[in-house]
């Protein structure tokens, strides 16, 4: 790559991570619960300030600022990118492993102190602690589900930094007491600006992650009942329709309502604290029992709605049955005290189930549990459109 290239890459790179840097601070100042900002805008800051530095060996700066405390300086934006990760994943309080951070700071200054004007010591140690942190932030990206493409994307930054950064290692092991060749010479500045583009994609990243996050948290809570973290009831009706008919009109599906025999009891005798754990209890051990295919939603108070799609009769009352046996069998006790929980049930099962029919299944459901609750609850009430 010509000197002129890659003297516009390190300005390129340095602008926009200072502008990164200078946006994270601005997310720290409009966010200050969430302390990996903090960590993030200092990575890029510092990034900025060590490159600048080691840039100066260009302009004969002393070797103790443009290879002692640029080397210092280098080794620290990816292990605050790392816990940066850290605070986000376990949150902004979360406790650092201030020891072993500490330890690691300490080895790495003092063999970078006493060696770094020997050959290519400052370089090879610097890129053992940039394959550290990196290893550490694509552990801990493990830990995070979503987003997942961002997610993975910034696994694969890191693990790519990692390996040229090994890379870089081999090479000036391998030619430690001879002069580098030109070839190799020309391997370790493209793998210097692949260091430089792979932080600044890692830079750009990180935000990223954030916010589609917390956009998909904001997405979760608009959909998901807080209590039982089932689907809340606007939710429910919104996507029935489209689990019911995943295979077209006219397939045969059962539509199910049921709540809890006697809450209002349970509140009343023993307060709404047991009242949620019940509900939690229920919640968890109907969701164990529906197939990957069924979809359950609360409506509210104790009511619960299922929807079997493609879901022959015999299956469906199956279904219904297992749900309030399982409910009886696992429910006796609740929160310490011995309730005994029951559940009733109506369903409506349908041979061609069409869009249209949604809602009048629903109330037909509807119906059918208010008659299993008149037929003396702990039951269940079928009902066949044919």
């Amino acid at each position: 790559m010509p000197d002129l290239d890659l003297a516009t890459l390190i300005v390129v790179t340095l602008v926009v991570n200072l502008l990164v840097a200078l946006y994270m601070a601005l997310l720290a100042r409009l966010q200050p619960q969430q302390s990996a900002f903090r960590h993030w805008a200092a990575a890029c800051f510092i990034f900025v300030l060590a490159s600048l530095l080691a840039t100066g060996r260009v302009y004969q700066v002393p070797a103790v600022f443009s290879v002692l405390l640029a080397h210092a300086l280098l080794a620290l934006p990816p292990l605050l990118v790392a816990t940066g990760l850290l605070r986000f994943i376990e949150g902004p309080l979360a406790k650092l492993p201030w020891p072993p951070i500490t330890g690691w700071m300490l080895v790495y200054l003092l063999a970078l102190g006493s060696s770094y004007s020997y050959h290519h010591s400052a370089a090879v140690l610097n890129a053992a602690a940039i394959v550290t942190s990196c290893v550490w932030g694509a552990k801990l990206l493990q830990q995070i589900e979503h987003p997942r493409f961002i997610n993975r994307l910034l696994q694969t930054v890191l693990a790519l930094h990692a390996l040229t950064m090994l890379m870089e290692i081999y090479l000036y092991l391998r030619y430690w007491n001879t002069a580098l060749p030109v070839a190799v010479a020309d391997i370790l500045q493209w793998i210097l600006s692949s260091h430089l583009l792979l932080t600044t994609v890692a830079a750009v990243l990180l935000p990223l992650i954030f916010f589609i996050t917390r956009e998909q948290t904001l997405l979760r809570q608009a959909n998901q009942d807080e209590l039982t973290q089932l689907p809340n009831r606007r939710y429910f009706l919104q996507e029935s329709i489209a689990y019911l008919t995943r295979k077209g009109d006219n397939t045969a599906a059962t539509v199910m309502m049921l709540d809890l025999d006697h809450f209002k009891a349970i509140n009343d005798n023993y307060g709404h604290n047991t009242g949620d754990v019940a509900l939690r209890q229920v919640a968890q051990i109907l969701t164990q029992e529906l197939r990957k295919t069924d979809f359950i939603g609360r409506l509210g108070g104790e009511e619960f709605a299922i929807v079997l799609p493609d879901t022959t009769e015999t299956e469906a009352r199956n279904i219904s049955q297992r749900l309030r046996q399982q409910v009886e069998q696992q429910a006796r006790v609740v929160d310490g005290k011995a309730l005994g929980l029951t559940i009733s049930i109506g369903a409506v099962y349908s041979s061609h189930f069409s869009a249209g029919q949604f809602e009048r299944l629903l109330k037909q459901a509807d119906d059918a549990l208010y008659d299993a609750k008149r037929s003396g609850r702990n039951t269940v009430t079928f009902y066949c459109l044919g």
